[in-house]
């Protein structure tokens, strides 16, 4: 009998490290399997310890880095809390941001701790600073784990030599230097990003040209580790907006040309700005931007909301006709993805909302779905790294935050989630494999286990009875009872069984497909009866929807202990969403 290929799988049937490439060779002789060996053995870990490419703009996923997040005493002289608070005193009145970092893997010499704000556990709370290395190299290792590639180096023109804030060089000299230490140790690429907006319009040329030479003539573009493409040192230059004064061509044409001409400063250009460039600005201005290597049109903030749900998604309608134009001109065209965005400044205070919501990784994910469908398109960028100003960060965020605000959470997923998304978003264009909803990848660890809350009356779900086709209850959210802890196992195609970490029975719709009919516990764990749709709606929680019934837990609007569950139509009702707590 011929060798048969198969792929060896886990428990939960689930690729190691949940990835494919596993392979083993299974031959089938006299009616047994033998195990000839292991031809590949690949986790998503060792992928990401490859060393990323730094020779082209092709197939790349880099995140834009700010670095500009800073605490006292992060360096000499260092008082203020740059970015992080408006006010040289913390205070929830003057927060910048609007998610808390997830600070628990910090070492103690990265943590600058908070005056005045607290965790839930009582603790004292801490926040990094980028001008410390061990934290940027923190973050590269991150990046090298979920196999994201590097990235682009935030600059403010302004900051440089000949800007307005130039005394602030020093500092952005020392970011820079840790992000190019990080990405040699880590094996990540990194360029400068030049943003002019704010700068002088008469004064862009001069400083962008004369802080180039000085990168040039001082060897930073010639590091291994810096990106390149056609064997020139890239350089992306944002703030291309036709309504921008800065940008007027005929103040950006001369300094295009002088990077562009052979010879010792000679770079690849790539420009980012306007996402409808297309069809706004003259005809100076896009024939401006066609003279570019690759373009950048930023799309943070820019959404569409679907009539029947209300959700917001990333505005990408435009993408196929963009890049028709580019690939017309010979541009690379590289679209900005991104995870949800808030503006800058402290959490919104419920029940208001971010700009536009996460939705728990669905933005995000249907973003790399319209960039599959459109031939041309193998390399992203990320915005941001860790932005948190704007709520775009993919960094590790905190699900338990401060309690001294109403901070926005990764509603209960892996701190690591948007990078695990990321990973597997880039590694899927690369691969030209087709990208589809639902997200494949569960956001929730299934060795852990938690609580499901309602958001209407506070309440937790709990087993009930001990039997099978006992109906589930809810009770006080109290203690860590682990009758209350609930496993989230993922099926890889949208939905989730749920099951109770005491008696490790699953959450099931019963026999009843009528309204108000009570959820029960089941011993069977192959039906569809058990499998439940977490629907993200955007408002911090979830609807549960029940695979073969199609009806929403809910609440039933009980505010007691010892309430039953029940199943319902969808109704836009408080007592229909839960929120996933750790």
């Amino acid at each position: 009998m011929a060798p048969t290929l198969c792929v060896w799988r886990n428990e939960n049937n689930k690729l190691p490290g949940g990835i494919s490439g596993t392979k083993v060779i299974v031959l089938r002789l006299n009616f047994r399997i033998i195990v000839a060996g292991v031809l590949l053995a690949v986790s998503r870990a060792q992928l990401g310890a490859q060393m990323a490419d730094a020779t082209r703009l092709n197939n790349k996923a880099m995140a834009g880095y700010q670095g500009w997040f800073r605490a006292p005493g992060d360096h000499p002289g260092s008082t203020g809390w740059a970015h992080w608070f408006n006010s040289a005193e913390p205070n929830t009145r003057s927060l910048a941001f609007d998610t808390w970092p997830e600070m628990s893997e910090y070492t103690a010499n990265e943590k600058y701790a908070v005056s005045g704000f607290t965790n839930p556990d009582g603790s004292h709370a801490y926040l990094y600073s980028a001008q410390n290395y061990q934290t940027v190299l923190r973050h590269f290792e991150w990046m090298r784990t979920a196999g994201i590639d590097g990235v682009w180096l935030s600059q403010f023109c302004s900051h440089m030599p000949g800007g307005r804030s130039e005394s602030d060089y020093p500092n952005v000299t020392n970011i820079m230097n840790n992000v190019r230490k990080a990405a040699t140790v880590t094996g990540r690429t990194w360029a400068f990003m030049y943003d002019f907006s704010g700068v002088t319009p008469n004064n862009v040329a001069a400083v962008i040209s004369n802080q180039w030479k000085r990168m040039v003539d001082s060897g930073i573009t010639s590091d291994p580790r810096y990106l390149h493409h056609d064997g020139k040192p890239v350089l992306l230059l944002w703030g291309f907006f036709p309504d921008r004064r800065q940008s007027d061509p005929t103040q950006c044409n001369p300094l295009i040309s002088f990077l562009q001409d052979p010879g010792t400063y000679q770079a690849c250009v790539v420009g980012g700005g306007e996402p409808f460039w297309r069809t706004t600005g003259s005809a100076a201005f896009q024939e401006m931007l066609m003279r570019m290597t690759a373009w950048m049109p930023w799309q943070v903030g820019r959404f569409t909301t679907d009539p029947k749900t209300g959700y917001r998604s990333s505005n990408t309608s435009h993408w196929t006709e963009d890049v028709a134009m580019c690939a017309s001109n010979h541009v690379m065209y590289i679209p900005v993805l991104y995870a949800g965005t808030h503006v800058a400044g402290p959490p919104p205070v419920p029940p208001a909302l971010p700009i536009v919501p996460r939705r728990n990784g669905n933005l995000l994910w249907e973003q790399f779905v319209a960039a599959s469908k459109i031939p041309g398109i193998n390399s992203v960028f990320i915005a941001m790294f860790d932005e948190a100003n704007e709520g775009t960060e993919i960094l590790k965020v905190s699900n338990t935050p401060p309690t001294n605000a109403p901070f926005i959470t990764f509603e209960g997923a892996t701190t690591d989630w948007y990078m695990r998304l990321v990973g597997l978003g880039e590694t899927m264009l690369k691969n030209h494999e087709p990208i589809t909803m639902p997200v494949p990848i569960s956001p929730f660890d299934e060795n852990r286990s938690y609580k499901i809350a309602n958001k209407s009356n506070g309440l937790v779900l709990h087993p009930g009875g001990a039997s099978k086709g006992s109906p589930m209850t809810q009770v006080s959210n109290t203690g860590s009872n682990a009758s209350l802890q609930w496993q989230l196992i993922y099926d890889g195609a949208g939905y989730f069984k749920i099951k109770n970490r005491s008696n490790g029975k699953w959450m099931g719709q019963g026999d009843s497909t009528t309204g108000r009919a009570p959820v029960v516990q089941s011993n069977d764990a192959t039906s569809d009866n058990l499998k439940w749709e977490l629907v993200w709606d955007g408002t911090g929680y979830c609807k549960i929807k029940n695979k073969t019934g199609g009806k929403m837990l809910s609440g039933g609007g009980a505010t007691t202990n010892g309430a039953p569950i029940l199943q319902v139509t969808d109704a836009n009702s408080d007592d229909l969403r839960w929120q996933i707590q750790n």
